[in-house]
């Protein structure tokens, strides 16, 4: 099971990179539409730019609950499990940071710092669990 636990922790963070990667997509398309001096864009040219950041988002939420549950399962222990659930935090705020962040900018520049917060979070976890994986390997292999 702690195998699952890895590999899962490897696409979370996948995920979260690709999450990153889709919210400069949507300003670029939003800037992009914008190349005519004087021009604008309407709501839904604003939401067709960053749509898949929105609904991947979300994903991203769920798969950090998996997350959690196949840790407990592992078995992967206190402390791991308490990272995930500041993992489950970060990325709950994300979320409300973007809703609010609509009607109040001043909040929601603190979306794309706390998403540096997640990545980084998320480095951890998947470095630990390769740490892990390493020293086990090692205290299982054969002497030479």
């Amino acid at each position: 099971m702690r195998t699952v636990y890895w590999f899962w922790s490897i696409v979370v963070l996948v995920m979260v990179v690709l999450q990153i990667a889709f919210a400069g997509y949507g300003a670029f398309y939003a800037a992009h539409k914008l190349e005519d001096e004087g021009s604008s864009i309407t709501d839904k040219t604003f939401e067709d730019g960053f749509g898949i950041h929105i609904g991947f988002g979300y994903l991203v939420w769920l798969a950090v609950m998996v997350l959690l549950v196949i840790g407990v399962i592992a078995g992967v222990g206190k402390w791991r499990l308490g990272k995930h659930g500041v993992l489950a935090l970060l990325l709950t705020l994300q979320i409300l940071l973007a809703w609010f962040g609509g009607a109040v900018p001043a909040i929601g520049a603190f979306h794309p710092l706390n998403a540096f917060i997640i990545l980084g979070l998320t480095i951890a976890i998947v470095w630990g669990g390769w740490q892990e994986r390493k020293a086990g390997s090692a205290a299982v292999a054969p002497a030479t």
